[in-house]
């Protein structure tokens, strides 16, 4: 899968797109450490760029981070804007917890490609440490990574981390997905991204999702990525009063 989506690297430069070549060598770099899928990547880097080229207010900020594949293409994008845009990644670093209740329907939790069980989807902090900093150089200065549960860590970080341009949740579980919101949706500036990498494919994911949007009356489009997530933009107060 990785050698045949080179072919797009292949394409773009052949037709002089480099800003396509380039979109494409960046994902094609981190595919071996993202569980994401070439489309979810795809749709991430574009949510950065809009980002960037929008000049969004805020951090790029991802709960979920696994093996580092996704947080590594986030962290390319803020530092070649060379502005110095913050990315904060929060993981457990020990893989997923328990489902609860909340994850199950018909008995299954979702439409997985492979079983979920707690460890899963693990990501040691050496293991992204090493990713970030010593395989794609990225600058300490710009990029913090938050070891520990959701629930421990958000309520005590999220000051720190202020305004928020994209929001990226791949926590898979309804309490996840719920946390992650409850603390930091109010931070996520007016036009920035909210994604959600498990909404069609993790029952926990999508409930806690739509329980919130309900909740805080937000309207806006959720747009598919290819590959079993969604993402929406936060509503901007002078076009949902016009």
């Amino acid at each position: 899968m990785r050698a045949n989506y080179y072919r797009k690297v292949i394409d773009a430069k052949s037709r002089g797109d480099m800003a396509a070549a380039r979109r494409a060598e960046w994902v094609h770099a981190v595919m071996p450490y993202s569980l994401v899928g070439s489309s979810g990547l795809e749709a991430t880097y574009d949510l950065a760029m809009t980002v960037v080229d929008k000049q969004l207010p805020g951090a790029l900020v991802e709960c979920g981070v696994a093996q580092g594949g996704c947080a590594a293409l986030l962290a390319r994008v803020a530092a070649a804007e060379g502005r110095h845009r913050h990315c904060w990644f929060f993981d457990s670093y020990e893989g997923l917890p328990d489902p609860t209740d909340d994850d199950y329907a018909a008995g299954r939790t979702g439409s997985h490609v492979r079983p979920l069980p707690r460890g899963a989807c693990l990501g040691s902090y050496e293991q992204v440490n090493e990713l970030l900093f010593g395989e794609f150089h990225l600058s300490r200065e710009d990029v913090t990574l938050v070891k520990g549960w959701f629930q421990d860590t958000l309520p005590q970080t999220r000051l720190k981390i202020g305004p928020i341009a994209l929001l990226r949740l791949d926590g898979d579980w309804y309490e996840s997905t719920k946390c992650c919101l409850d603390n930091l949706y109010e931070q996520v500036v007016e036009g920035g991204h909210v994604v959600i990498d498990d909404y069609y494919t993790c029952h926990g994911a999508r409930k806690a999702t739509d329980e919130f949007r309900a909740r805080m009356d937000i309207e806006t489009e959720m747009s598919p990525d290819g590959r079993g997530g969604c993402f929406f933009q936060k509503p901007c107060l002078l076009a949902a009063s016009a």
